[in-house]
């Protein structure tokens, strides 16, 4: 899979950024929004959340820390979201190339993955703009959320590889993922903090898959911080584990995958 990937790295490459570019096609802005659309969001929730709402973050005296929280964990959220729901489709969608081309399936998740990376790249570099402009921790602990970013993709690129097969036989597959999606998201201290929770809700927290990366993301943005050894542990290997079954799925369905499309 990886040699696969490799050969066709600038095919992917292309057509990633070709993506990104057509994704505001016709109208006069073009490619700007994706530079306004998430600076329009980190904005909002910025204004709302300190101004309106005046939500505090119970470990900061900050006046926007809370809406910088919301931030670090959404905009990663987002992509991820994209690039899983996206990819599921990404084989069904690009039927025509696969039937009558050599290319490797995986080739067209990895499109959407870099495509969804380009517009998180974008947005996480607001951020920091942002944070520094509001005051917020921008030491050189931020090194570190490339990283942590790539490490969410690569788990996102690895369920979107597995599920992108699945939905090939099972065509309710993509429906049964977006509800998923939205499940996922409210188990997870993306959009409250922890502290929220009853006890015995914050002790199981560690299960769900995403907690590491959201905790990365927040100790980083919000506090400055690196994240901790078992935090990185937790997701290198969440993320391999992710790409290898994904890849084993991919390599044992080949075959009946090209048929049925």
């Amino acid at each position: 899979m990886i040699v696969g990937l490799l050969k066709h790295r600038k095919f992917i490459w292309k057509n990633a950024l070709s993506d990104l570019r057509n994704r505001y096609a016709g109208s006069m802005l073009g490619i700007l929004w994706n530079l306004f659309n998430p600076l329009a969001q980190i904005l909002v929730y910025t204004f709302v959340f300190s101004k309106i709402m005046v939500a505090r973050l119970p470990a900061s005296t900050s006046h926007y820390a809370f809406a910088i929280y919301l931030c670090s964990g959404l905009l990663p959220w987002i992509s991820f979201s994209e690039t899983i729901l996206r990819g599921t489709n990404s084989l069904l969608e690009n039927s025509t190339y696969l039937k009558k081309l050599p290319i490797p399936e995986q080739i067209f998740v990895a499109q959407v993955t870099v495509s969804s990376s380009l517009s998180l790249g974008i947005s996480m570099i607001l951020l920091f703009l942002v944070n520094a402009l509001l005051g917020g921790f921008t030491n050189i602990n931020w090194l570190g959320l490339p990283l942590v970013l790539l490490l969410f993709q690569g788990l996102a690129y690895g369920l979107a590889l597995a599920l992108s097969c699945l939905n090939v036989f099972f065509r309710d597959t993509g429906q049964l993922v977006s509800i998923l999606m939205q499940i996922w998201m409210w188990v997870t201290p993306i959009v409250y903090v922890k502290d929220i929770l009853p006890v015995p809700f914050q002790k199981v927290l560690w299960i769900n898959p995403l907690y590491a990366y959201v905790e990365s993301f927040h100790r980083i943005v919000v506090f400055g911080k690196w994240p901790m050894l078992e935090q990185w542990a937790a997701m290198v290997g969440i993320t391999i584990m992710s790409i290898f079954f994904g890849g084993l799925l991919l390599h044992k369905l080949h075959v009946e995958i090209r048929d049925v499309l």
